[in-house]
């Protein structure tokens, strides 16, 4: 991992994340809630969930539960966490009942109930901007919630053909985005203790663009 020399501090930073996300989910800027590829993230991660029913499964980066609603028809439990509580959460907890929790926290403050080990948590589109220097807790953090042997799926930004290089860009409202080479986000995935299970390239909605689908276990 690459670290920019003008990265800011993780509380200024983090602050930065809750006014990009705030502005983009106000003004319905929230293309990722309707991102052909993050979709296709979501549907290859449940295949790999595999059949058995009523799995509890941590959804971070929840947004408009798009993932979690296709979960929960699925036969699924869904415990979804986003730094933003947008405006359509009531309307889903009122439609989903107790199949469905939404938390207002980042993972790295989040701690979940006593004794609660999940079956599968889904990161679709939100490691890739975190912090480096929260890299490390927020991969424990999903360790720890995770039950032994849980399938971990980790969406992240891909290098691709216009942009070969991995690194940080910059994007809106001073929101950074890292972008993984294949074998730098299993490099980096091992690293931190998970086991390998797979990687699925998926094509996003800008041009060459890529993303990539990492699928370990604890």
């Amino acid at each position: 991992m690459s670290k920019q020399a003008q990265f800011m501090d993780v509380s200024t930073y983090r602050r930065a994340l809750d006014t990009s996300f705030v502005h983009r989910y106000s003004h319905g800027e929230d293309e990722w809630s309707w991102d052909i590829g993050m979709a296709k993230a979501a549907r290859v991660f449940l295949e790999a969930l595999g059949p058995t029913p009523d799995q509890h499964i941590l959804d971070v980066g929840v947004g408009r539960a798009r993932d979690a609603s296709e979960f929960i028809l699925a036969g699924h439990r869904v415990t979804g966490l986003d730094i933003v509580e947008n405006s359509s959460w009531p309307l889903l907890r009122k439609r989903w009942g107790e199949r469905l929790s939404l938390v207002c926290s980042a993972l790295q403050d989040w701690q979940p109930p006593a004794g609660e080990a999940f079956d599968g948590v889904l990161d679709n589109g939100c490691f890739h901007h975190q912090h480096p220097d929260e890299w490390g807790r927020y991969l424990a953090n999903i360790r720890q919630y995770a039950r032994p042997g849980a399938l971990i799926g980790l969406n992240v930004f891909g290098v691709d053909a216009s942009n070969p290089e991995p690194g940080w860009r910059e994007m809106d409202n001073q929101r950074q985005g890292y972008f993984f080479t294949e074998q730098g986000v299993r490099d980096t995935l091992e690293a931190f203790g998970f086991t390998w299970q797979d990687l699925v390239v998926i094509e996003r909605q800008h041009g060459e663009a890529v993303y990539l689908l990492a699928l370990v276990r604890t």
